[in-house]
């Protein structure tokens, strides 16, 4: 009688050695162009750009001013493809319909700090490793840096929540014990954090979107079980577990930080909460065409 096979016996690919720039950026992940969805993206970033520009200068805004205010509203809708593509892996065009409804929010709410955004990326993909690979030296001095600089701004939970996600990284499976050294260094940043700058006061818009977020985004963690994405470097299989992680983590700390630290944490948060509510209503969506068949 032959063996029993392993179903997902081809999801193991090759050994990984990083070598140049990867035996120190683990996290970073290639753009893919070849692919029609993340093409589609990056010309909806241009495009957003260059039309969000034109639009600030019509209603009488200076040259310099709507260049940044283009440019932030396009990385706001970028920003939240990315994120969503670690919040869903298999279903990319969550992230296109969370980036629009970013450059929707932003018409009414304005914009946050893009250094939430990209601290909360490279949480998320330490999380689920959908690089392919392990977090490494200059992914850690992203994480913490933008923590302890966050912290000293007045927003102490960034810091708390960066050495709890250091935490949780090394229990999970295939975690890397030296994740617990690094949760140290990021707990201690606590010391210098500023407590008394802030206020958190939150509307009540900011409420109902976190509320939308939660149901919308909820059955992604059952879902995860099933997913079929691989790691970009070493070819293999997502681990469930750790894709769970990452997405309970991304609902614990959005929440919380929009919670101990009001409105401007909460705006910035809009991007990761919009790629949210892409993923869920795009899986809904995706998972009901495929009933009809």
């Amino acid at each position: 009688m032959s063996k029993k096979s392993n179903k997902y016996a081809g999801d193991f690919g090759t050994v990984y050695n990083p070598s140049g720039v990867a035996a120190y950026l683990g996290l970073g992940r290639p753009i893919n162009f070849e692919d029609s969805i993340t093409k589609a993206a990056m010309v909806c970033t241009v495009a957003i750009s260059v039309a969000m520009t034109l639009w600030n200068v019509m209603n009488g805004m200076s040259s310099a001013d709507a260049v940044v205010a283009g440019v932030g509203c396009a990385l706001g809708f970028l920003l939240s493809y990315m994120i969503a593509q670690e919040l869903d892996p298999d279903r990319q065009m969550g992230g296109i319909i969370g980036g629009g409804l970013t450059v929707v929010a932003y018409f009414f709410l304005g914009e946050g700090n893009f250094l939430v955004m990209l601290w909360l990326l490279f949480i998320l993909r330490m999380l689920n490793r959908s690089s392919g690979d392990r977090h490494r030296i200059a992914d850690n001095v992203i994480m913490i840096g933008i923590a302890a600089w966050l912290g000293r701004e007045g927003c102490w939970a960034y810091p708390l929540l960066t050495g709890a996600a250091y935490i949780l990284e090394s229990q999970i499976t295939a975690g890397y014990f030296r994740s617990l050294y690094l949760a140290g260094i990021a707990l201690a940043c606590l010391i210098f954090a500023n407590y008394g700058v802030g206020d958190n006061a939150l509307h009540i818009y900011y409420i109902y979107l976190m509320g939308v977020t939660f149901v919308l985004f909820l059955p992604e963690l059952r879902m995860t079980s099933y997913v079929q994405a691989k790691g970009d470097k070493n070819g293999k299989r997502l681990l469930p577990k750790r894709l769970q992680s990452a997405q309970g983590f991304f609902l614990m700390a959005g929440f919380s930080l929009a919670l101990m630290h009001g409105n401007a944490q909460a705006l910035s948060m809009i991007p990761a909460f919009m790629a949210a509510i892409g993923c869920g209503v795009f899986m809904v969506v995706d998972l009901a065409s495929k009933v009809n068949k």
